[in-house]
């Protein structure tokens, strides 16, 4: 499943504000930087995967990850701002699983997460401390409300 384009960024201008004016931070795969943008009512994401990294084969690969990575965490970014993920050599060698737990901890540095750390969903608890039995959840929702669960292709 794809990141709807409403989410994404295209513009070469945008990437070269964002690695302007925008604060980054990196890891041993990834570079995330980001930049406010308080006119929008959600996040945008884009991604640079260079000819450094490889062909057209590996690119495409990695940058299928970091969409599948984004798309999946969208639902917890809880700020307004143009996110770019800037894929370095090692992401070529790294697993998904790798990608993924980098990804996460360079969103956490960058503040992208409301009350990071916290688990996204908690069962209601009733008086004797047990789940009740409603099987209502409450805390963040991370279903299609937000329309990035319903996306198709890639």
């Amino acid at each position: 499943m794809a990141l709807p384009s409403e989410f994404r960024l295209t513009r070469t201008r945008d990437f070269a504000a964002i690695r302007e004016q925008g604060k980054s931070w990196t890891s041993r795969c990834l570079i995330l930087a980001i930049r406010p943008r308080p006119d929008s009512t959600h996040a945008h994401a884009g991604f640079t995967t260079t000819k450094r990294i490889g062909n057209a084969v590996t690119r495409n690969l990695v940058r299928r990850r970091l969409r599948m990575i984004v798309r999946q965490s969208f639902p917890r970014i809880s700020v307004t701002h143009d996110i770019v993920t800037i894929a370095k050599y090692p992401a070529v060698k790294a697993g998904f699983a790798e990608l993924e737990a980098e990804w996460e901890k360079l969103a956490i540095r960058a503040g992208l997460f409301q009350g990071a750390g916290l688990p996204t969903e908690t069962k209601s608890v009733g008086k004797s401390g047990a789940p009740s039995g409603d099987g209502s959840k409450t805390g963040i929702e991370t279903g299609p409300s937000n329309g990035i669960g319903n996306a198709a292709g890639i």
